[in-house]
């Protein structure tokens, strides 16, 4: 992803990591298409022109990833909205999520640290999950956006599904996650005027934000503990008609 297609990063007045996931090649030698998916982070501080060039764009749903309190604190543009965009809170990782108990080692690296932790997530909140892939399957709601506050975590892991589902190789998935590094890079350093940018480079925003092998290593967890993306998704109580349904709209 060294030559990032124009289409994939959306400019808009009020976020920096608003982007399609579409272009990306499958294991079967199909796509993703563009204009059915967009991630970004929080969509608070959406001017009224980027709202309508959404509008524009086709987008009929909103899918907010936030905890309530952010939600309730920080509006989604679209919340209450009559401009013919539908909004949905999905609650991704809930207000108090209960941490599994198991034997978890007193130090972990940083890698093995998200994907203990994104594991929990998966296996806890697996109803909530199974409710936002099942409105993205459903006729309708798509093209769709899916936020949290960064677009990185909690977005990164529905994202990941979906992409999954589609067909898309780990290693892409990976790359997409990672993406969040280099379009949020400059304006970290905006927002963070005591930052060096001579000591802080792109590469260190990556390893604290969005490294690659982190969505790696979640991907391996979803294959030994539920053989994969599509098994995970049959677990959590998607059908077959609502898989292939996700998987047809979001590739060509």
């Amino acid at each position: 992803m060294n030559d990032l297609d124009p289409r994939r990063h959306l400019e808009l007045e009020g976020t920096v990591n608003t982007r399609d996931v579409g272009g990306y090649e499958t294991a079967d030698g199909r796509q993703t298409r563009w204009g059915q998916l967009l991630r970004s982070d929080s969509l608070h501080e959406l001017s009224l022109a980027s709202q309508q060039t959404l509008i524009d764009f086709g987008l009929r749903s909103v899918l907010d990833l936030r905890k309530s309190r952010e939600m309730q604190e920080k509006r989604n543009a679209f919340f209450g909205s009559d401009q013919g965009v539908i909004y949905y809170h999905q609650n991704m990782v809930g207000d108090t999520l209960i941490r599994e108990r198991e034997d978890i080692p007193e130090e972990l690296n940083y890698v093995e640290h998200m994907r203990w932790s994104y594991s929990v997530v998966l296996a806890r909140r697996k109803s909530h999950i199974h409710d936002t892939l099942v409105l993205l399957s459903q006729e309708g709601t798509l093209p769709a956006l899916v936020h949290c506050a960064g677009g990185t975590e909690r977005t990164g892991l529905i994202v990941g599904l979906v992409l999954g589902i589609a067909g898309v190789p780990d290693e892409t998935i990976a790359e997409d996650f990672a993406l969040t590094a280099r379009l949020t890079y400059d304006h970290y350093l905006k927002t963070h005027p005591e930052t060096d940018p001579d000591s802080y480079s792109l590469q260190d925003h990556q390893d604290q934000v969005c490294r690659p092998d982190t969505m790696l290593a979640v991907l391996r967890t979803l294959e030994e503990r539920y053989c994969g993306v599509v098994g995970y998704a049959r677990n959590i109580g998607m059908s077959e008609e609502q898989i292939e349904a996700l998987r047809e709209a979001m590739v060509e």
